[in-house]
């Protein structure tokens, strides 16, 4: 079905003029006309306000299945993902800026262009730039999203950003929502698994521990004052478990 097909069904459904439609986008009734007589189509910046009035994704507005849907949001989160990884930064944003038009309240690409913003503010211009853009993404994740690591995410790039730019107090209030290490799922489910599952997951957290343990090190010996012999002990302790993450317990 088109999507004036579609946008004429839903019209009827609502029981609804096209001059009453036209005047909610703000456009003429024989635009309406012309789209469900299927000779022209809306523009890709109307879909998110037309699927709004409907009550629909812009997905099922265009007839796209929840499979395609999936498919299409996997692959930008990974390939923007990988972008951002190797510090590109500026691509990624575009990208996901252009996907979320089409799934504008996706939590997944809404917390993948955060860590995005929250990257490329390493450059403090470009970070006063995008504080409220930031702030605003995070807003939108905590109300649309019931998905517990995008909220988690959005929650840990967010106190990042108040920490990076001096905001103590906001950055306090978000640290008091975070959860405690014991009471974590990485922590907790090892009770639950048993046989080569429990060894597996024992293997994924200690590997991930040792990652922890090398960045305290290295930050512990970039802080401190510590007499230059020292520093060059916890660099070869450093070593030393980065040697044993790859060797020993890579996952």
């Amino acid at each position: 079905m088109s999507i004036g097909s579609t946008v004429k069904r839903l019209r009827l459904e609502k029981n609804i003029t096209q001059e009453q439609l036209a005047e909610y986008l703000s456009i003429t009734s024989r635009a309406i006309s012309q789209w469900e007589c299927e000779r022209t189509a809306p523009d890709i910046s109307m879909l998110p306000q037309l699927a709004d009035f409907f009550e629909i994704t812009v997905d099922e507005l265009l007839g796209v299945d929840e499979q395609e849907k999936n498919r299409i949001i996997n692959d930008v989160v990974s390939e923007t993902s990988t972008m951002i990884d190797r510090n590109i930064t500026e691509e990624p944003i575009k990208i996901l800026r252009e996907t979320l038009k089409r799934y504008p309240n996706n939590d997944r690409l809404l917390c993948t262009l955060m860590y995005a913003l929250y990257a490329a503010s390493e450059d403090p211009d470009f970070c006063k730039e995008h504080d409220s853009e930031i702030i605003s993404i995070a807003d939108r994740i905590f109300s649309y999203s019931k998905n517990d690591d995008c909220r988690g995410e959005a929650r840990r790039l967010l106190f990042r950003h108040y920490c990076d730019t001096d905001r103590k107090a906001e950055a306090h209030s978000i640290s008091e929502e975070m959860p405690n290490i014991e009471t974590c799922y990485e922590r907790n489910i090892y009770w639950m698994l048993d046989g080569e599952e429990r060894l597996s997951h024992l293997l994924e957290r200690i590997s991930d521990d040792l990652r922890y343990l090398t960045w305290d090190i290295w930050a512990y010996s970039v802080h401190s004052d510590l007499p230059s012999e020292e520093k060059d002990e916890l660099e070869k302790l450093y070593q030393k478990i980065e040697y044993m993450v790859k060797e020993k317990f890579s996952v």
